[in-house]
């Protein structure tokens, strides 16, 4: 039997208070990319790959992102929350982040050990902080990265143009999301025995 690769969504900061109009850092073209992960998330789901939620929830001002940002994403409140349009679900991870790297501070890396991963495909906004500091570390942790280029943005077309240049050159790879999900579809559908 060939083992397979273990893959892993990860759904940067597609939360309230960035995404949805009345949000307090409201970053609303970036809702542009919605669809793009809509249909990632359900490909994902349908086989059974682990998704997780990496979001931003902040407790006091006192917090490096709340000091440079404004106090936002506050615990408990409706602009932490993952946005309608991507239905988080009880089967999924959620992860709760308080910087721009997700793995710092969090049990993200243990529980995609947990998970048996080997590579992340990372989404999300933004991609010149978040998912710039997120699929960093996971690199240095030894996962293998792919970067969904329709599923990741910011508003700053210049930041995610040079960001994008350097996933691929130093990181891992940027792919769009129906090429990946055409290269791995036949991967979680089917183990080959021998």
């Amino acid at each position: 039997m060939v083992i397979l690769d273990k893959h892993a969504l990860l759904i940067i900061d597609m939360i309230n208070d960035y995404l949805t109009p009345g949000g307090l850092l409201p970053s609303l073209p970036c809702r542009a990319i919605i669809p793009s992960i809509q249909h990632v998330l359900r490909f994902s789901r349908h086989h059974e790959m682990p998704v997780l939620f990496l979001n931003t929830r902040l407790q006091n001002a006192g917090e490096p992102l709340a000091g440079r940002w404004g106090l936002h994403a506050v615990k408990g409140s409706f602009g932490e929350q993952v946005i309608s349009e991507l239905q988080y679900l009880p089967d999924d991870h959620l992860i709760h982040k308080t910087g721009y790297n997700a793995f710092n501070g969090t049990d993200l890396h243990a529980t995609l050990h947990a998970l048996g991963t080997t590579e992340v495909v990372i989404t999300g906004i933004h991609t010149h902080v978040c998912v710039l500091f997120t699929a960093a570390a996971a690199f240095e942790l030894g996962y293998r990265v792919t970067i969904l280029e329709d599923c990741v943005t910011t508003t700053n077309t210049e930041n995610h143009t040079s960001r994008l240049s350097f996933f691929a050159s130093h990181i891992g790879r940027v792919i769009k999301s129906d090429d990946w999900i055409k290269e791995v579809g036949p991967v979680h559908s089917v183990i080959v025995s021998s």
